[in-house]
């Protein structure tokens, strides 16, 4: 018989869930890694409901109009020298009671709704390209505004960084640089998503938020939006949960070093699954499984995503390891997710369609 994770989790009665809500302020929100001894932002029970405002790192790009009092408050009181050793800015982390190491954590991602309809895309030293000499190692903003129905970006204006980008959050104000008009008749489609979201690692003190790993984080795929759900296998107790680094929209690959950076509000759902497990991230949507994997070497990543997308139909499909790798080969589709996070990405999706109803 086939195992879904998706048919036991629509078991849990809605009706005795909590709605809760984690507003981003300086004191629920840590900058620039993941730690396993942070102090939980909020507790929550399996099945619960939580609210989360996101921050944008980037939002001293264009503080005019990326930033409002509550965006300012935490840039105030978060000093420049403890941004580090990543840049994002991440909220949380949320307890989920009775979560244990060797759980999975389901987090569905119910709605996501721009805080502020503006967002910042930087041409970054840790660019793809960044030291080509066709671009001479520029840092290049681009702003972006997303319409009022949310399917849309347009540009606004670019401009040149003055000097390296190499201050987490740092604030320009408008009259420090020259903006300029730029890609003139474009329109981007909005792909709001949560670049990064984890569980605390199992590691012993900060943890950079810039290369993704087994317990999730900066895995920067587009795809993990409203109405998707995510899995997470659990490494502490309480999973402790923490999410930013949200996009209004990106392409795989995401070349140049970031997304559409933007403040994003979410509704999520986290349960605690205790009847399967997994080693990597897995993403669910409506008609694809994902299977995550990460290495410096985008050819060992490939791999490793390989393997256990063979063992994933396995566990999940009762698929023997000769059958998985042909259906591997030509059903599933192979993309990279992003190249510019030290541990690069691959995801791979598996159609549901494909496998027939016992």
């Amino acid at each position: 018989m086939r195992i879904s994770p998706l048919k036991s989790s629509l078991s849990h009665k809605i009706k005795e869930a909590k709605v809760h809500s984690l507003e981003a302020n300086s004191e629920t929100v840590h900058w620039g890694y993941f730690d396993k001894t942070l102090k939980p932002a909020i507790k929550v029970k399996s099945g619960d409901f939580v609210h989360v405002e996101t921050v944008t790192h980037h939002a001293g790009d264009a503080p005019d109009l990326m930033m409002d009092d509550g965006i300012r408050e935490i840039y105030d009181n978060i000093p420049e020298e403890t941004r580090k050793p990543g840049p994002h800015l991440l909220t949380g982390p949320i307890y989920v009671e009775d979560a244990e190491p060797g759980d999975m954590l389901e987090v569905q991602i119910l709605d996501l709704e721009p805080r502020i309809p503006y967002g910042s895309n930087l041409s970054a030293p840790w660019g793809f390209l960044f030291d080509e000499k066709e671009f001479n190692e520029k840092e290049r903003v681009t702003l972006y505004k997303i319409d009022d129905k949310g399917q849309w970006l347009t540009p606004q204006f670019a401009y040149n960084y003055p000097g390296a980008y190499d201050v987490n959050g740092r604030i320009l104000q408008p009259e420090e640089v020259a903006r300029m008009e730029t890609l003139k008749g474009t329109q981007l489609p909005a792909r709001l998503h949560i670049g990064t979201m984890a569980v605390a690692p199992a590691e012993e003190g900060k943890i950079s938020t810039v290369p993704p790993s087994y317990y999730g984080g900066n895995i920067d795929n587009w795809r993990i939006g409203a109405d998707t759900t995510m899995y997470y296998p659990v490494q502490n107790k309480g999973a402790l949960l923490s999410l930013g680094d949200s996009h209004l929209t990106q392409g795989d690959g995401e070349l140049n070093g970031t997304g559409v950076e933007a403040s994003l509000n979410c509704l999520l759902r986290v349960k605690v699954r205790k009847d399967f497990h997994f080693p990597l991230p897995i993403l669910e949507t409506n008609k694809e499984w994902m299977i995550h994997a990460f290495h410096e070497d985008l050819d060992e990543a490939a791999k490793i995503a390989s393997f256990k997308s063979i063992k994933f139909l396995q566990d999940f499909y009762n698929l023997n390891k000769d059958e998985a790798y042909s259906f591997l080969a030509v059903g599933a589709d192979f993309s990279i997710t992003q190249v510019v996070n030290t541990n690069k990405g691959i995801h791979i999706s598996i159609p549901k369609q494909a496998f027939l109803p016992d």
